[in-house]
């Protein structure tokens, strides 16, 4: 199983390019976790049955059965425990289903979790274990994981309901399912009111969608904003994702080595928007990106998914940290359209472990955490986290929900919009450390230093280098055009 390589291939680049796009792209899922959750201590070993109180030669009880989960984070050990149906809490890691003791064995530190679960796996002491999106194909794709629907037990007309892309990125080579996952965490484009009403005229968020609806009207809006003495968006890397997730083609394809081309337009694009000053030019997580969230900050807006609008929007835009006390906040100054792209960020899927002593009690959890829309209402109705229900979703769609960052508005409609038209077919174990990678070599391409030939050679020798089983891409790729070398936008 292939261990986390984000830091391997990044040592490998420029060491000035490194410390900025690593604190972007890691520092991303840092925010994730602070934003959404509580980090949690590592579990102890799960709790033994007490002996003799008194000391008498009484039979000792017959132990229970014991359902042993394995979670990054708090997330799902809070969503059972404050929604799952006859959950009881018995301690700081236990719980009880029924008759059902839960154990649970939850780890705030990325690598640390991989190699006690990657243990626990091996030793069969594991049921139920969750992992995040950016390690998820190393378990879809091993032995470790079960098939949802027959060995699981979960039907196709259940997961009906669940939205195409967030099963897409769980079904491996061979077609089958190996995780669901109770949430979806569509991408929205996120735009300040009062700049909108300045430059544009209006803040309504149908109206603002057809001055970002593709890339060419992004671009043209761009302009209009950096006119007004705005910038279009913050970072550098704000636009990734939803290049990423509109590729037509997967980063290894045949055993080679792939650059998809919307990728290249990406840089293209970042490039121009750096040269043409519609980039504020900071890395994405850095206090400068912050920054340009708050009533202060001078950024039309920025690419986030449906928890980020909730958790970290919401913080950022009022300002988070003591040298905010004097910020004005731009909490209510926001809304929410589609953008150019569908597009989606992070997520955590549920995988059932072979050979579970209790298949059944994996089952209905599996069941009524992603197949329940009753259960998944609840979690959005009570805190505002997007849920992987398609019937669910509707229903609040059409409800009075509301977001108090986003000024009132009811941001389900735009979120399932871009849930229902997103697709992931190109997903491989590789992604999260060559999207990290690529866009590291970018770095002096924006800047000016390097053509983007020069920066694409950089990132397909040291791609190539640290994964030997690929090989270079044989297919026919246009020339790059160059960045006149005397142009240096530093």
């Amino acid at each position: 199983m292939r261990k986390m390589a984000v830091v391997l291939i990044t040592v490998s680049l420029l060491t000035g390019l490194m410390a900025g796009c690593g604190a972007s792209q890691s520092g991303q899922n840092t925010e994730q976790a602070d934003a959404e959750r509580t980090a949690a201590e590592r579990s102890d070993a799960a709790d033994t049955a007490s002996g003799e109180a008194d000391g008498s030669s009484a039979e000792k009880a017959e132990p229970e059965t014991e359902l042993h989960i394995y979670s990054i984070g708090e997330d799902f050990k809070n969503r059972i425990q404050f929604f799952y149906p006859e959950y009881t809490v018995t301690g700081g890691q236990s719980g009880m289903i029924g008759d059902l003791t839960v154990q649970w064995h939850v780890y705030s530190d990325e690598q640390e979790y991989r190699d006690a679960l990657d243990e626990a796996l091996e030793q069969r002491t594991v049921d139920l274990y969750v992992v995040q999106e950016n390690f998820l194909r190393d378990y879809v794709e091993s032995g470790m994981s079960s098939d949802v629907v027959s060995e699981v037990g979960l039907t196709e007309e259940e997961l009906a309901d669940q939205f195409l892309y967030t099963k897409q990125i769980a079904t491996d080579q061979e077609g089958r399912l190996k995780a669901v996952t109770w949430q979806a965490t569509p991408g929205v484009f996120a735009y300040r009111r009062s700049i909108a009403k300045e430059v544009l005229g209006t803040d309504d968020p149908d109206e603002v969608q057809e001055y970002v609806s593709d890339w060419e009207q992004f671009e043209q809006t761009a302009e209009m904003v950096k006119e007004a003495g705005y910038y279009m968006l913050s970072g550098y890397g704000d636009a990734y994702q939803v290049y990423s997730d509109n590729v037509s083609s997967a980063w290894v394809e045949n055993g080679a080595l792939n650059i998809d081309p919307h990728l290249e337009e990406w840089a293209i694009q970042t490039y121009d928007f750096a040269r043409n000053g519609y980039t504020h030019g900071t890395q994405q997580w850095s206090e400068e990106w912050r920054a340009d969230h708050t009533g202060d900050g001078q950024v039309f807006g920025f690419f986030y998914s449906s928890w980020g609008i909730h958790y970290t929007l919401q913080d950022k835009a009022e300002g988070d940290s003591e040298e905010d006390a004097d910020t004005e906040s731009a909490s209510g100054d926001y809304a929410v359209c589609r953008g150019p792209e569908p597009s989606h960020f992070g997520g955590q899927w549920i995988l059932a472990a072979p050979g579970s002593d209790d298949p059944d009690a994996v089952r209905e959890i599996m069941r009524n955490m992603t197949c329940n829309p009753q259960l998944m209402k609840k979690i959005t109705a009570d805190i505002h986290e997007f849920t992987n229900t398609i019937s669910g979703m509707k229903e609040l769609a059409e409800s009075g929900y509301s977001a108090e960052v986003l000024g009132g508005q009811n941001p389900l409609p735009v979120y399932l919009e871009v849930a229902q038209q997103l697709t992931q077919m190109h997903v491989t174990s590789y992604d999260d450390d060559l999207d990290l990678g690529f866009q590291v070599s970018m770095e002096d391409y924006f800047a000016g230093r390097v053509s983007q030939t020069e920066a694409l050679e950089t990132f397909r020798k040291v791609a190539l280098e640290r994964y030997e089983e690929l090989e270079e891409s044989t297919g026919e790729e246009e020339d790059a055009e160059d960045v006149p070398e005397e142009e240096d936008t530093n």
